[in-house]
């Protein structure tokens, strides 16, 4: 077996089939890389909840060989050329970097105790030795179903506990996953195992570095108002009215009794900046509504960090496609000034941007390929908020889309 330099390699599948579909995406991974099987470090993996999960990662197995394996299930995914979701997706990743450190760290349990997995999964990260900075990928399940219904794992409380343990933020992005827009039960793949009810950081040190851009997608369509009750993710009042009360004058008739609509259309967005400075997209933290609570007329929001006193607008969801590509593609050419030679990307997409939930006429991830234009493999695929830094501190994010570039 020969040894070669750095190599990683991209495969999708829509097969119906969840170990055929492992097994095309890991073989077509394996070619497109240049490498034997059971030669590449490290297998990034995610398919939809349509698929079997346990066939699944056997299929990819059975291609690639009994390698560290990092990922879980997503509602979409792509390569460089191909894309979709809510269907049968799946994408397998896989590089040989010899001289890139290759770490993962897994803190199980997330539902019902955030704060506490954070704590945990940042104290083994802080225990652990790299060569030089990690650059952390950090994911988590989106799905709490212990209790019979869904309920969402909140990621403020859990980036909460990871801050009172890490301190200062390394360079960190990541998402929360979901594997269907009905919220069914998730599973994740960590080295050999498949588990679920996690939270997960793949950590990569030595010659790399991850950079990335935030694609953000919400303008104000309001004044500033005042959070002025709340119930843990419920906000209960905004400006002493009822929260849904208040969004529905807002709305005007048309919206005001639809409640189906107002679920996942509603969207509250927190300037960190100076309130009166021009608008800039990448001082807002933007939370979505998804759910109505018509016996409290509140608003159930998809974070519980929007607590009383928190200034917010309304905000209308509006990104241009070409907005996406030049984001993009001005990653890579800074990359490239640098004099750095990408290896591959990643982008993490909100669900909700897709086409179909969105009312957009096309798919931004086709914008992510087409600015990258077959320069180095990438792999995309669609969760449940993205995480990112803003002003220097890790949130989660809501309705962007998060594209990261991995050079050396």
């Amino acid at each position: 077996m020969s040894t070669p330099g750095t190599r990683f390699g991209v495969g999708f599948s829509e097969l119906p089939d969840a170990f055929a579909a492992g097994r095309a995406a890991g073989m077509e991974a394996l070619e497109q890389a240049g490498l034997d099987k059971g030669q590449a470090q490290l297998c990034l993996l995610f398919c939809t909840s349509r698929h079997d999960a346990a066939e699944f990662f056997r299929g990819v197995q059975e291609a690639v060989g009994n390698i560290r394996c990092f990922g879980g299930y997503a509602n979409g995914t792509g390569n460089n050329v191909s894309m979709g979701y809510d269907g049968y997706q799946t994408v397998v990743g896989l590089m040989y970097a010899p001289d890139v450190q290759v770490d993962i760290f897994l803190q199980e349990g997330i539902a019902f105790n955030e704060y506490e997995t954070g704590k945990a999964l940042a104290g083994q990260i802080r225990e652990a030795s790299f060569q030089g900075d990690p650059n952390i990928i950090l994911l988590f399940d989106a799905v709490n179903r212990l209790e019979g219904q869904f309920r969402m794992n909140y990621g403020t409380p859990f980036i909460r506990g990871m801050k009172e343990v890490i301190g200062t933020w390394p360079n960190i992005a990541g998402a929360r996953m979901l594997g269907d827009m009905k919220f069914k039960p998730t599973h994740q793949w960590v080295n050999g195992e498949m588990t679920q009810n996690s939270a997960l950081a793949l950590c990569l040190s030595g010659n790399i570095r991850m950079d990335y851009v935030v694609m953000h997608g919400c303008k104000p369509a309001s004044a500033y108002h005042t959070v002025t009750a709340t119930q843990g993710a419920n906000i209960l009042e905004i400006d002493h009215k009822p929260a849904l009360s208040f969004v529905q004058e807002i709305l005007g008739p048309d919206m005001k009794d639809n409640l189906k609509e107002i679920k996942y259309f509603v969207t509250l967005g927190r300037n960190i900046a100076d309130p009166w400075a021009d608008f800039d997209p990448a001082n807002y933290i933007n939370r979505m509504c998804v759910g109505v609570d018509k016996r409290s007329n509140g608003l159930f929001m998809a974070e519980m960090d929007f607590e009383p006193g928190t200034r917010i607008q309304l905000m209308r969801r509006s990104f241009q496609m070409d907005y996406v590509s030049d984001q993009t593609r001005g990653l890579i050419d800074q990359v490239h000034r640098e004099g750095r030679k990408p290896v591959f990307a990643m982008y993490f997409n909100c669900a909700g941007r897709a086409a179909s939930y969105s009312d957009n006429t096309d798919e931004d991830m086709r914008y992510v390929q087409q600015a990258i234009g077959g320069e180095f493999p990438m792999m995309g695929f669609y969760e449940a908020g993205e995480l990112a830094k803003i002003g220097g501190e890790l949130q989660v994010l809501d309705w962007t889309g998060i594209f990261c570039l991995f050079s050396q």
